[in-house]
């Protein structure tokens, strides 16, 4: 297995609803690298409930933690990464400068679905185009509207989007239902990034490698090694990744219930 790449991960300590402290934040890491990552995304929300997560926050926060994690010999490469919520203001605080990209290098921004609603990223993907940045879907596999139709995810990344999954959704996926589409999504190709969305050490732990073996077996090592490590990293790094078109899911009595 090479090493992976967990491109969401809340470490920074005392920010948001992740780590209390850097005594867990360390932990947590370390767990990281038990499960066989190299790199990881230090995450923070930047919403609303979090109105003091400035970018200049997170990139110090993180700074704290990659110094600490030096310090104690934890092999882990962290990248500064905030958590957009999509709302009416996104674009003009991202032209404003407040958000943070993923790993603060200006290719990627990761985003999340407002509490309980869902949106269409592709007006807000164009908006962003001109300037060479492409949208991170976050926890994808949490949005029916999206998860169950094949045609609408399909779009979004011929609009530039990547989806990213949760290793714990593919390991352990919440019913059948669910089971069916994200293993159409994995053999389909429309998981491009793998992230543990870890909070803590005794909730929400940063689980990677059962997700990566998942996508082994749904869609083979090559594709699980592109997912849950070479791009990944490629993210993390600021690097430009083109994903093929994703092919749709056999048609199935799961098809002929949800449409495509």
């Amino acid at each position: 297995m090479p090493p992976l790449a967990d491109t969401h991960v809340h470490l920074l300590a005392g920010l948001d609803d992740g780590p209390p402290d850097r005594e867990v934040a360390l932990a947590m890491c370390r767990m990281l690298t038990a499960e066989g990552a190299g790199h990881a995304a230090a995450v923070a929300h930047q919403n609303a409930d979090y109105p003091d997560n400035t970018a200049d926050r997170l990139r110090a926060a993180a700074a704290d933690l990659a110094a600490d994690l030096a310090a104690d010999g934890v092999p882990l490469a962290v990248y500064p990464t905030g958590e957009v919520m999509l709302s009416p203001t996104t674009l003009d605080d991202w032209r404003a400068g407040r958000l943070l990209t993923v790993g603060d290098r200006g290719r990627w921004l990761l985003v999340e679905m407002p509490h309980g609603e869902f949106v269409d990223v592709r007006p807000f993907a164009d908006a962003l185009r001109p300037s060479g940045v492409g949208l991170v879907v976050a926890h994808a596999e949490r949005y029916p509207d999206l998860l169950y139709n094949p045609g609408l995810a399909a779009d979004w990344v011929a609009a530039g989007c990547l989806i990213q999954v949760t290793a714990r959704a593919l390991a352990d996926p919440p019913n059948p239902l669910a089971e069916q589409a994200l293993r159409g999504w994995a053999r389909g190709g429309f998981v491009h990034l793998l992230g543990s969305d870890g909070h803590g050490i005794d909730r929400r732990r940063p689980r990677l490698a059962d997700g990566y073996r998942r996508l082994a077996e749904w869609a083979g090592r090559a594709a699980a090694d592109r997912v849950g490590a070479e791009w990944g990293a490629a993210v993390l790094q600021g690097l430009p990744v083109a994903v093929p078109p994703p092919a749709p899911p056999p048609r199935s009595w799961f098809r002929r219930l949800f449409g495509g």
